[in-house]
């Protein structure tokens, strides 16, 4: 008798749902990135120890990057970040605008020579480049 007890509960807790039609999915609110060049840091800026950040308006049609508009950000960085925008891909389908905040940090240890940045591209499309500091060189230094 229990087990029937609990099968009609659980049936009658289903009754509302019936009617019910599932939520439809919705498209991501930015669209998925299919190509792109890799961003570099700006070698005067890594080689002062210097970070920034840029945030641009990016307007897409036809799946290419159309236009940029800087909305903030160092001046020195701007060029090597809408240079780099101009690079991205969509699927032919996509159109629209969106912003992107490209974040340039220096970070970690000190090394003897540069090493590559590291490079991440955030679900939002925002890009965080990173790289290491290098150790100021010194011919005359004893």
């Amino acid at each position: 008798m229990r087990i029937w007890n609990q099968l009609v509960i659980g049936f009658l807790l289903a009754i509302p749902a019936l009617g019910q039609t599932p939520p439809a999915a919705t498209a991501p609110a930015v669209p998925i990135l299919l190509e792109a060049a890799l961003p570099m840091y700006p070698p005067i800026w890594r080689a002062a120890h210097l970070s920034g950040k840029v945030i641009v308006r990016v307007t897409v049609k036809s799946g290419r990057v159309v236009e940029t508009a800087v909305q903030s950000g160092e001046p020195h960085l701007q060029v090597p970040t809408t240079s780099n925008l101009k690079t991205w891909r969509f699927d032919d389908q996509v159109s629209g605008e969106f912003t992107v905040t490209y974040t340039y940090e220096i970070s970690g240890a000190p090394t003897e020579a540069p090493t590559n940045p590291s490079v991440e591209m955030l679900p939002s499309l925002d890009v965080k480049i990173t790289a290491r500091p290098v150790k100021p060189t010194c011919s005359d230094c004893r």
